[in-house]
């Protein structure tokens, strides 16, 4: 499988996620203008119209999720969507809020200042109508009066001290005094007024200032549009009074400045405030007291009295700290982006490299740049790919050896006896566990004519394949000499065969190349047992309680061409038991160092004499594994049991 393969196969997933519901949902999209073709006014149209909409909904909603999960499939996009959710979303909410905060905060600051603005006209008339009424009975106020006219346009007033009316002005007009004391906005006829009526003993003192719009925007000039909504009368010339004689519309823009930027929203605010009806004085009215502006307007009217607007600097400070803000994100945005393709290109070559390595292919190596903890981590991967296509060589190799040492092995157990012979009055038994494979242990035992059988055990130096080798050869050697006596009928001499052998090893190995090696022959009608042991163990021979362990009769064969064997004869008697070992049963050591030793190998046989051969060799081993703890021995372990019955 390739990298093209896999992009295919996900390409093809994509093309056939149509499922039943898809199909559905275009049936009955399909079917609905034809139901409404065919069939209108028919119960069937609405629903088949409400099934494909159910229908519709809930594919929409499913290919939704698949792209949102496609989309996020790639490191880079799952990264670049958390930075959004994690940096973009609360910058953008922040500026929401503070554009909020800004449009609301100049909302009700624009409010308040046309509200104290307008509260201090009202507490200008009360002082004014305080005044008249203290000096009722003086000379006529008129500087009072032409301050009045001049300030408050359009004014009525009336004065009365308790029995005729003092002062009327303008003197048409038919101004009345109300019943009630207050200061307020006022609403008479249907029409808004800013209105006071003070009385005191008698005395009684009332003006009335007609809304207009021309007064209302005098209020904070260049502001915007100020309005006062009445919420009591049912007049519809009454809502809002704007001129006497103009067009009475409810909000106009043309008091509005031009946006300054695109960030210059308008602000529409109001606030409540009480109004005293005219006809009916002990209810309370509301008005809503409205200004309809911009933001810049209203920090225009703020900064008026502090700075020159051409050169605001408190607002060339904030441009100077957003452009600083936006610089700032815009580089963190940058090292983010940086950071995020270091990242992703990293995880991308990880991942082009694990397809590849699926595919079997081991060349690919990741490219390293930088000095940071991923290129770290490319470099240990790289390292790692290099490591297991050698462990993948090195295992192919050892497949092919352990294929090969399994023919060996196979081989080798063809070489051992498939039988043990019959022999009058004598029971031979043997085991070898090898330590590999294969083993450099080897035992044989053949008749050789009717009254003699030949045993042999012997213990090549190593393990393996080479010490495998060269046990077949002393055995095929062995073997060979045995045939050549067999065909001439000659007398078997067990030093001179073990003498040939050592010549043909030498001749034909190295001098590291050599084995111990135990031959004997048995006569069946005497008992004897001929035998040459050119530097094997001595086997050991159980008579009774007797310990007897059978000479060595000569060095190593294989090492040295000219060496001289002897022989040593020994006579069988009933009930005797001859242990014929190599050095993986007396040599394993345990945790303290300490070998197994002959000592135990007799104490171990004579404790089970009375069982049978095989018996008594699993006995033995079992005890040398229990004295190593080992699971596997560490050598060749060989073993025959020769017993007299």
């Amino acid at each position: 499988m390739n990298i093209a393969g896999a992009h295919e196969r996900r390409q093809f997933s994509w093309r056939s996620a149509l499922g039943k519901l898809e199909f559905v949902t275009l049936a009955l999209l399909i079917l609905v203008p034809i139901s409404s073709a065919f069939m209108p006014g028919s119960i069937l149209v609405p629903i088949v119209s409400m099934a494909a909409f159910i229908a519709g909904t809930w594919t929409a909603f499913r290919w939704i999720r698949r792209l949102v999960r496609h989309s996020i499939w790639r490191l880079r996009n799952r990264l670049l969507l958390s930075y959004v959710f994690i940096a973009v979303v609360p910058v953008l909410l922040l500026a929401i809020l503070g554009l909020f905060g800004a449009w609301a905060l100049s909302g009700q600051v624009a409010v308040y200042l046309v509200t104290q603005e307008f509260q201090q006209d009202l507490d200008a008339l009360k002082g004014s109508a305080s005044a008249m009424l203290r000096t009722m009975d003086g000379p006529q106020p008129g500087r009072l009066l032409g301050f009045l006219g001049a300030r408050f346009p359009g004014i009525e007033i009336l004065v009365s001290n308790g029995q005729a009316n003092v002062l009327r002005f303008p003197e048409n007009s038919p101004l009345q005094h109300p019943s009630e004391d207050h200061t307020s906005a006022v609403l008479k006829g249907g029409l808004l007024y800013s209105g006071v009526h003070l009385h005191d003993q008698g005395r009684q003192v009332t003006f009335l200032v007609p809304i207009s719009k021309r007064y209302l925007q005098n209020l904070i000039p260049n502001l915007g549009e100020i309005t006062l909504v009445d919420l009591v009368s049912n007049a519809a010339e009454g809502r809002v009074r704007m001129d006497l004689h103009q067009d009475t519309s409810l909000l106009s823009t043309r008091a509005i400045a031009p946006a300054v930027n695109a960030f210059d929203y308008q602000v529409l605010w109001g606030m409540p405030i009480s109004v005293f009806v005219w006809d009916q004085p002990k209810e309370e009215g509301k008005a809503v007291l409205g200004v309809h502006t911009r933001i810049s307007q209203v920090f225009r009217v703020i900064f008026s009295q502090k700075a020159d607007w051409d050169q605001p600097w408190l607002i060339y400070l904030f441009y100077g700290l957003a452009i600083t803000f936006l610089a700032v994100e815009l580089v963190a945005l940058a090292i983010g982006v940086s950071i995020t393709r270091t990242m992703t290109r990293a995880v991308h070559y990880l991942y082009e490299s694990t397809q590849r390595v699926q595919a079997g292919d081991f060349t690919y190596r990741i490219p390293v740049k930088g000095s940071d903890q991923l290129a770290s981590l490319s470099q240990s991967y790289n390292m790692m790919i290099e490591n297991l296509d050698r462990l993948l060589k090195v295992a192919k190799e050892k497949e092919r050896l352990q294929a090969d040492l399994d023919i060996a092995k196979e081989v080798q157990e063809q070489l051992y006896p498939r039988a043990v012979p019959l022999v009058a009055g004598l029971q031979i038994t043997a085991l070898l566990n090898p330590a590999k494979t294969v083993s450099g242990d080897f035992y044989d035992y053949q008749k050789i004519d009717a009254r003699h059988t030949a045993i042999a055990l012997g213990d090549v130096a190593g393990k393996g394949i080479s010490a495998a080798l060269l046990m077949a050869n002393i055995q095929s050697a062995m073997r060979a000499q045995l045939r050549f006596i067999q065909e001439r009928h000659t007398e078997v001499c067990t030093a001179t065969i073990v003498s040939q052998i050592n010549k043909h090893l030498a001749a034909n190995t190295t001098t590291e190349k050599y084995a111990t090696f135990f031959f004997s022959v048995y006569d069946e009608t005497t008992g004897e047992l001929v035998s040459t042991n050119a530097g094997h163990l001595p086997p050991i021979l159980l008579r009774g309680s007797e310990v007897i362990r059978l000479d060595v009769n000569g060095m190593v064969v294989g090492m040295f061409p000219q060496a001289k064997y002897d022989s040593s004869r020994v006579i069988l008697e009933k009930g005797d038991i001859l242990l014929l070992y190599t050095d993986g049963i007396t040599e394993p050591e345990n945790e303290y160092d300490e070998m197994f030793g002959e000592e135990r190998l007799i104490e171990t046989v004579q404790r089970v004499a009375g069982k049978s051969n095989e018996e008594i060799l699993r006995e033995v081993f079992d005890a040398v594994n229990q004295w190593t703890f080992a699971p596997d021995s560490a050598d060749d372990m060989t073993m025959m049991i020769i017993r007299r019955t």
